[in-house]
This record gives structure tokens, sequence and C-alpha cells, in this order.
């Protein structure tokens, strides 16, 4: 090591200070976008089950031995807005569960749907609910969602949510790298002292490892989720998956071939007949539980029936049916699917707290309130080391500076991450230039301060006459 004792630290690598640098900045900066994800994402992982308690006079009806077709269902369903077309019909599939017949209605805004709530028992109408996305969502859950997703404030509010994402992993993945290594090293500095001497700083300071440590494969989990769905890194995922030829194809729902080449738009009457006999098929091809039937849009098109997604369903088979004869056009089991298909599907239903109901929304609720604990915590440890005035600045870990190899790893890195990840990149770049400000701010305070103990006292020299 040489006199000044600089050798060693710039002969290795800096990538190691700068990851918990770069942690610090995140916790910081990104903290705040964190913590409101997490605490939205708590109430998103229960809104299932607030749902199905809210609205539970139009979902659940007293149970019945004997149950009306569908098609007198459908009809009655109809009747309460004739005006309106039939997008889609959930038969009940248990006692006590109502059929849900979906109208499209340009008064609830675009690409959604008025859900019409009959009893099966008496094809009574028991109550109808503004309804949106492909999950039947009812208004107060669409109401919570779109909190998570953007805080009600449009594809402005969304970009919120997409940094929380596309930061989550990082995140997790540094301050796990962070608490091992710092574990190893306080094995040794704290052996043989006592627990109550060790401060509350460092207990904090450990559970916060900890936590995050467990919290692990939860935030790497909800942050790919949540890329997937995001407005810029989402365009992204979907061009990647269209590249790599991961994309599923539709059913084919064509009836041009079987027909004598014309067409017709299809009513709601022969939609109602039409319904009962698709049920039937899709309950003979194999479909089980809850499922949704979609009309064709004409009488060249057949119907699609697909399995819902409910909980405790581990997938989704699908098949098209033609409405006139009932016989099967083409199979989509979810089995065949591609594999990054299946892979984002149970991923989304996970992060929606579906797939294994009540049980897996306490978890999703725990692991977010964890999560909120997180950041709070990184702010409580930040203040009880705060700069206070006078101090060197306050950066986090040894001032170890970057080699060539380092930057071009860096660099590397952003051109894929970065640019897959632009959210995430841009941010990342902005806490590198200002880590590279700090740290020249600190050098040039620790040199002057080095300087001074170096230059010699001068002694005052008495005037001559």
């Amino acid at each position: 090591m040489s006199a000044n004792g600089d050798t060693r630290t710039e002969s290795r690598s800096g990538l190691a200070a700068l990851v918990r640098r770069i942690h610090f900045y995140a916790g910081m900066f990104i903290g705040p976008f964190l913590l409101v994800a997490a605490v939205t994402g708590a109430l998103y992982a229960v809104a299932p089950t607030m749902e199905s308690v809210v609205y539970r006079d139009i979902m659940r009806v007293s149970e019945s031995d004997s149950s009306q077709p569908l098609a007198e269902q459908v009809r009655a369903a109809h009747a309460e807005h004739p005006d309106l077309p039939i997008a889609q019909v959930w038969p009940s599939s248990e006692p006590g569960e109502t059929t849900r017949v979906l109208l499209s209605d340009d008064t609830v805004g675009e690409s959604r749907l008025r859900s019409v709530f009959v009893d099966p028992g008496t094809a009574e109408v028991v109550g109808d609910e503004p309804t949106y996305s492909g999950l039947g969502e009812l208004p107060l859950r669409y109401w919570i969602s779109g909190l998570h997703k953007d805080l009600h404030l449009g594809d402005s509010g969304a970009l919120y949510s997409e940094l929380a994402a596309s930061w989550m992993w990082f995140v997790a993945l540094g301050g796990a790298y962070l608490w091992w290594a710092r574990t190893k090293s306080l094995k040794a500095s704290l052996r043989g002292v006592p627990a109550t001497t060790r401060g509350s700083r460092k207990r904090l300071m450990n559970w916060h490892g900890a936590a995050g440590a467990w919290l692990l494969v939860a935030m790497i989990g909800l942050s790919a989720t949540g890329i997937t769905w995001s407005n810029v890194a989402g365009q992204n995922v979907s061009a990647t998956v269209e590249a790599l030829n991961w994309k599923a194809e539709p059913i084919y729902t064509d009836l041009a071939t079987s027909s004598s080449g014309s067409s017709k738009p299809v009513g709601p009457e022969e939609i109602a007949e039409q319904s009962d006999r698709v049920l039937a098929a899709a309950r003979e091809e194999g479909l089980t539980g809850s499922v949704r039937l979609f009309p064709g849009e004409d009488t060249a098109t057949a119907w699609q029936a697909s399995e819902r997604w409910v909980p405790y369903r581990l997938g989704s088979d699908a098949v098209s049916i033609d409405g006139e004869s009932g016989a099967v056009v083409d199979r989509l089991p979810f089995s065949q699917l591609p594999l990054f298909s299946r892979l984002t599907s149970w991923g989304i239903y996970l992060h929606m707290g579906i797939m294994f109901g009540l049980p897996l929304q306490i978890i999703l609720c725990l692991a977010a309130l964890a999560m909120a604990g997180l950041v709070i915590t990184g702010y409580v440890l930040w203040w009880k080391r705060r700069p206070t005035p006078g101090a060197p600045a306050g950066i986090p870990g040894p001032r170890v500076q970057l080699s060539l190899r380092d930057w071009m790893c860096i660099a590397v890195f952003l051109a894929v991450v970065g640019t897959f990840l632009p959210l995430f990149g841009a941010s990342l770049v902005a806490m590198l230039v200002v880590d590279q400000i700090l740290l020249r701010r600190a050098r040039s305070e620790r040199d002057m301060a080095r300087r001074g103990r170096e230059e010699p006292e001068v002694e005052d020299i008495p005037a001559t006459v």
C-alpha cells in the first residue's frame, strides 16, 4: 500500500461499493413510489374477497333444487336492456351462484360491459352493475385496481407504478447481496458482544436486511409481472414475445368453409337459443367449473368457450363451437400453449391474488405491508445516520473508484436492461451522474483537509525598525 493508503482500493473493482450507493439512492428517491405501490398493492391483494362481500346480494342467491334453461336466463337478462347486444354469458357453475350475462354498453366506457345477474333457479334478474376487464371486475374492485395501477391519473399516473416495478427487482437483489455481505462481517465483529450493547440502528438494519431476504422471491415475482402490464416497458415485453414466437395463436373460429359463404348478424334470440347447446358441447369437451361463453359476431363465426380463472384453477382450456350444430370447431388446451404464455398466466393470477383464493390474498397483503415496512425502516436508518452540517458529502460505503472495466460493465448493463426498462435506465443514469458529483465533492473536501494538515505553520516575525 502506498503512503496515502489508496493503492489497494484503486486496484480492486468498485462495483460492490457502487451497488451499496445505488441501493441507497434508490431507497431515497424511488422509495416513495415503492411505498405507494406497496400500500395500494396490499389493498389490491384482498380486492377479490372485498368484491365478493360487497356484491354478495347479486353474486349469490338462495340454493335451488331446480335450474331454468340457460336460454331463459339469457332472455331475462337481455330484457332488462333490450337495446344492448349480448357480449358474453357466464353460466352459473355451482348452487347459489348467479348467472352473469354481459352486455355491450357504450355508456359504461370503452371496452367495458354491463353485467346483468340472473337467479338460475327462477330466471329472475337480481341486479346489474358496470363490469371492467376480462375478469369481470365490479366497480369497487376496479376502483382499487386503478388506484394501484395509476392512482386514477391515467397514463401519466401509470408511470409511478412502472417506475416502482422497474426498480423493485434491482432493490431486492442489491439488498440481498448487501445483507449477505454484512452478515459475514458482523458475525466476527459481534462475537461475544451482548445484544443489548449492539445499538438500535444495528438491530434495525439486521431486521431490514433479513426481511428483504425473505421477501426476495415475492419482490422479484411482483416486479416481473408488474412490468408486463406497464405502458412503456410492457410494449418491449410484447415485442420480445412476438419476436421469439412465444405468443399463443388465437383459437380458430371461422365457419365460412362450412357455410354457404354468406353471413348475417346473430340476434339476441338466436344467442339465447344456442347458449344451452354451446354450454353442453363445452362440458362434453372437458371444460369444468366456471366458464365464459362468447357468441360469434355473425353466422360465419363460431362461439368461444373458455374456463374462467377462479381460485385453485391452474389452467384454462378453450374450445370453439358452431352455435347452430353444437359441433366443435377447434380446441386450445392450456397445456399446449407456449411455455411463456403459461408462465405469464400463472404470474398474473398469482399477482392478482386469484389463483389460490383467500390464503394467497392474505400472504400477498402481508408481503406488501412488509415491503412498505422495508421502505420506512430504510428512511429511519438514514435518519439515524443523516448528514450533519459541516460533515463531508453523505455517500454510503467505501469511496472505491470505478475502473475502466467497471464502466464497461455498467455500459453493457444500461444498454441491455436500461433499454428494455426505459424508466429504470433513465433514473439509473441520473443516479450515476449524482454519484460521480458527490464522489468528486467528497474527494475535493478530503484533499483540502489533507493540504490543510500538511501546510507548515508560519511563525509571526516581529517588525523591526
